[in-house]
């Protein structure tokens, strides 16, 4: 249930065992005994950042780097109750009776019974696994309890071989208190594909069904597929499941099948979870609420909805997942949004599920408020939700209660306080509300000195909730005593046993108080450890190896006993994973993987008859290599999860490497890795450094590898890929490539990319729509271009561009089969500066502002020519060429004038009052006929010559004088 893995543990130096100089004792508000060393010791520490095989001389395993350990804090008024558990190790779950007596679980198989009064006594010892998050996980106790005398239970064994998360049903025996358990009913069987995610929660409904949850059972190391099963409601993992006693699914489920009410679609109520870790039922709509435990980045809240999907392994918080988003699994899957998240880092990295205050002693504001924990970051937080599911205060930013144990089940005392289980310490935790002035609590230890009867106290760890100064009171048992934080005493001779007393008294006078049982002459055990040697690395699999005699002055030779934590640190966050736990002269295990900066730390203790243990321990740190990830373009490659570029693996370690299928600039795609893998891969860590290629290629690049004629065109690249993801291009020896996500790629040779290049390229024109090809007549080649325009080239009039309504114009003519041919120049301003023009093999297109593209060619072309283009007396064409209504000529209009054509004629110029007193007679339908000559000058005026006479100007009056041949 830790971030990454998930896995049951407490964070190293968190419980509320303290250690000095080799004596373990058992501090804490109610203490009755506690367990002494009698000879000073050194004690040694671990570096905090060092990865290296040590020898430990501690009772204790150095706190984790990366986390400050701040003093336990509570609101005003509320204290910490401790009640017991009947677990002496790993408390992972409880459940209240009906009669107020509590049922709890440890991760090593123990189903312990406590009666109202603290009476704990161990019901039964199952068959578990306990590797990782494996164990017995769960419990519940029915609605029924009272006449079924039956219980739930979640564990994980070994069944043929194969790691399987069990639910069973038990009988619990004896009368009228509980001494047993029997008649185990197997509900059912799933297998594990992975050490991690299994089945933990169980929560009894009122109306006698069950709510279940389980992790997808999928490896955390790396990108493992097996997660996609979270979304298959056909698969149990990765589900909130709601089913009858005897497993068959609730009928109002939202796939439940009546022909198969035990298939899993049957029992799902909701899908998509990664590892949901503690759920209850909200108290006003019955719904489901659970925590869900991230990978790299979020942890969730998650109000559950039937029907509905979370997103894992596609999601995490709201957020699409690095690494698994890219799978095809992932494609069109949406989620449902959590209810709340919270990243990774000072708030801690474990969500703990909680359960919704429905007492009245709390003050008002925690009235329906939400309670939830964090594992990793030992808090416990406080936040309230409405009826719509929308969160109306969140959860405080530094917690409700700080470093007030490691919180894996929360649950409601019959009193409706708020209890949960501290896998730390293995004790309740109650927290109550006692407005006022709150006790002092006294915490202490002992070392003593069996040679001279010598026993130094500490009380420094004491602490008032309230933050006042407090005082320190011993009394030795001897009928002596003393005062401060830290005193000697020196007991008399003799191998009596004293009952030692801590009493501390805050300024208003409340007092705590704590016992230690102390043994002066007790000798203490001697333990000798064969360790690897301290420059000894691991790769994943190799078998770590020690042996351990231990022996002591009073009770000779005692068993070793062996324990495992696993220590994993990623992104300076640092969390354990309790093992499993062994007695024998020798130990022997395979170096674990767990992802980053993962060891092993492995302790040998004995404990004598007078509860004096001591221990040493080793540290197994693993053989690291570096992998190295370098795509051929910028490219956020995961690797277990994580965008990064190096990464140091243990040798052994299977790592997941997911390529995206877009580079970072956004057009480059994944082609393939420098050894062949697929884009989504795993990769199991050689003893060697590794450094693997993606290879990205951008369509550019694809099409230039892929297509022979166009290497053949344009040549070897002249220079590095440029642009955006809006449009790239590259120069080649021959010629350059473009692409766009419209256009696609296409190339641009020859003539015609000097033209385009030398007329302003793609940002004047835009990227080419078409490769260069061949023209329909057969003569020339061309390139379309995004910007509207084209460039045309033939060997007789090289290559022009021709663009906007001028190359419309001609497009619509028939392009180069049109009259006017090809283009014998690119566009160009004229030299009046009012227009803008193309000239072709026969005639030009001109365009004015106002009136557009206009096409003047043949005879007319030539006449318009002689009497100046645009800049002389005609001014712009204002038509294209067209034929005349009597079906004979053609001509064209311009701003100052016509010129009119035929084959008998030929083309001459009509302008001013001549042209507007032949309009009026009809124009050539007129007795003029067409004009026979172009406007010439007379004396006193200007003359146009037609078939049937003659139109002269006066230049004096003005008037049009009509002349008949």
């Amino acid at each position: 249930m830790a971030e990454g893995g998930g896995s049951w543990g407490a964070r190293s130096g968190s419980s509320a065992l303290s250690v000095a100089s080799g004596c373990l004792c058992r501090v804490g508000p109610g203490n009755q005994r506690s367990r002494t060393t009698s000879s000073p010791a050194r004690t040694w520490q671990l570096p905090r950042a060092l990865l290296v095989l040590a020898l430990l001389v501690t009772a204790t395993l150095v706190a984790a780097p990366g986390r400050a350990v701040a003093a336990p804090s509570l609101p005003a008024g509320f204290v910490v109750r401790d009640l017991p558990s009947g677990q002496d190790g790993l408390l992972t779950d409880f459940a209240f009776a009906p009669d107020g007596s509590w049922y709890t679980t440890g991760k090593n198989g123990r189903v312990a019974w406590v009666s109202p009064d603290g009476r704990a006594r161990t019901l039964a010892e199952l068959s578990v696994v306990t590797v990782q998050d494996l164990g017995l996980t769960g419990l519940a106790v029915p609605a029924d309890h009272a006449t079924s005398r039956r219980i739930f239970t979640a564990r994980t064994l070994l069944v043929d071989g194969r790691w399987t998360m069990r639910l069973s049903s038990w009988a619990v025996t004896g009368a009228p208190e509980p001494t047993g358990l029997a008649d185990e009913r197997v509900i059912w069987d799933l297998e594990s594909h992975a050490d991690v995610h299994t089945m933990s929660s169980l929560v009894p409904d009122p109306d006698g069904s069950l709510w279940v949850t389980i992790g997808d059972a999928a490896d955390f190391r790396y990108v493992d597929e097996r997660a996609l099963g979270a979304l298959d409601i056909d698969d149990g993992r990765g589900k909130v499941l709601h089913v009858l006693p005897d497993g068959r699914g609730v009928p109002s489920n939202p796939f439940y099948d009546p022909a198969d009410p035990s298939s899993w679609r049957s029992r799902v109520y909701a899908s998509g979870f990664r590892s949901p870790f503690r759920m209850s039922l909200d108290p006003a709509t019955g719904a489901p609420v659970l925590g869900d435990v991230g990978w790299n980045t979020w942890e969730e809240i998650n109000l559950v909805r039937p029907g509905a999907n979370y997103g894992w392994p596609c999601w995490e918080g709201a957020t699409r997942t690095p690494g698994y988003a890219d799978l095809p699994g992932c494609d069109g899957v949406v989620q449902t949004p959590p209810l709340h998240t919270y990243e990774h880092g000072p708030a801690g990295t474990s969500v703990t599920g909680g359960i919704v205050y429905t007492g009245a002693a709390y003050p008002e504001r925690y009235h329906g408020a939400y309670f939830f924990g964090d594992y990793a970051s030992q808090r416990v937080y406080t936040m309230r939700y409405d009826a719509q599911g929308q969160v109306v205060r969140p959860p405080e930013p530094t917690g409700f209660g700080v470093e007030n144990g490691l919180p894996v089940k929360f649950a409601a005392a019959p009193n409706g306080d708020v209890v949960y289980a501290d896998i730390g310490s293995s004790v309740l935790k109650r927290l109550a509300y006692l407005p006022g002035n709150r006790a002092p609590m006294a915490e202490a230890t002992l070392v003593s000195d069996p040679a001279t009867g010598t026993v130094t106290f500490d009380g420094s760890a004491s602490a008032d909730l309230d933050g006042q100064p407090i005082t320190h009171a011993w009394e030795f048992g001897d009928g002596t005593s003393a005062t401060g934080p830290r005193v000697v005493h020196t007991y008399p001779p003799g191998d009596r046993t004293y009952t030692a007393r801590l009493t501390v008294t805050d300024p208003l006078g409340a007092t705590g108080t704590t016992e230690l049982t102390v043994q002066p002459a007790n000798g203490t055990p001697v333990i000798s450890l064969t360790a690897p040697p301290a420059d000894r690395r691991f790769a994943v699999g190799e078998t770590v190896t020690a042996g351990a005699t231990a022996t002591d002055r009073e009770d000779g030779a005692l068993p070793v006993t062996w324990s495992v934590r696993l220590v994993h640190c990623s992104g300076g966050y640092c969390h354990d994973h309790p093992g499993e736990s062994a007695t024998g002269p020798s130990f022997s295990r395979p170096f674990d993987d767990h992802g980053d900066q993962t060891r092993l730390q492995i302790v040998a203790s004995a404990v004598d008859s007078a509860g004096v243990r001591v221990q040493q321990a080793f540290e197994a740190a693993p053989r690291l290599r570096t992998l190295a990830v370098d795509p051929s373009t910028p490219s956020a490659v995961t690797v277990n999860g994580v965008a990064r570029a190096s990464v140091p693996v243990t040798v052994g370690a299977t790592v997941s490497l997911t390529a995206p299928t877009v580079a970072v600039d956004g057009v480059a795609t994944f082609e393939r890795w420098s050894d062949g893998a697929p884009r989504a891969r795993t990769l199991t860590m050689p003893d060697q450094d590794v450094v693997l290629r993606a290879e990205y290629l951008t369509p550019i690049d694809r099409r230039y590898a892929t297509d022979p004629q166009v290497r053949t065109v344009l040549g070897a690249p002249a220079g590095a890929e440029a642009g955006d993801q809006e449009l790239r291009y590259r120069p080649h020896a021959g010629g350059r490539m473009y692409w766009s996500p419209a256009a696609g790629v296409h190339e641009v040779h020859g003539a015609i990319v000097g033209t385009y290049l030398g007329e302003g390229g793609h940002l004047r024109h835009g990227e080419p729509l078409t490769d260069e090809s061949t023209a329909p007549d057969g003569v020339g080649r061309y390139n379309h271009f995004a910007g509207g325009s084209s460039v045309y080239w033939t060997p007789a009039t090289g290559a022009h561009q021709v663009g906007g309504d001028i190359r419309s114009r001609w497009a619509a003519m028939g392009w180069e089969r049109s009259v006017h041919g090809y283009p014998r120049s690119s566009e160009r301003s004229t030299p009046n500066g009012r227009g803008r023009y193309n000239d072709f093999q026969d005639g030009g297109i001109y365009w004015l502002p106002g009136l557009g593209a206009r096409s003047v060619h043949g005879s007319i072309y030539q006449t318009w020519a002689r009497s100046g283009w645009e800049g002389g007396r005609l001014g712009f064409p204002v038509t294209d060429e067209t034929g005349t209504p009597d079906g004979v000529g053609r001509f064209n209009h311009f701003e100052g004038g016509s010129v009119y054509w035929t084959p008998r004629t030929g083309a001459h110029g009509v302008e001013g009052a001549i042209r507007d007193r032949w309009a009026g007679l009809g124009w050539e339908r007129s007795w003029l006929g067409y004009p026979t000559s172009d406007e010439y000058s007379v004396p006193g005026g200007r003359r146009s010559d037609f078939e049937g006479g003659s139109l002269v100007w006066d230049a004096s009056t003005g008037q049009v004088t009509e002349l008949r041949r």
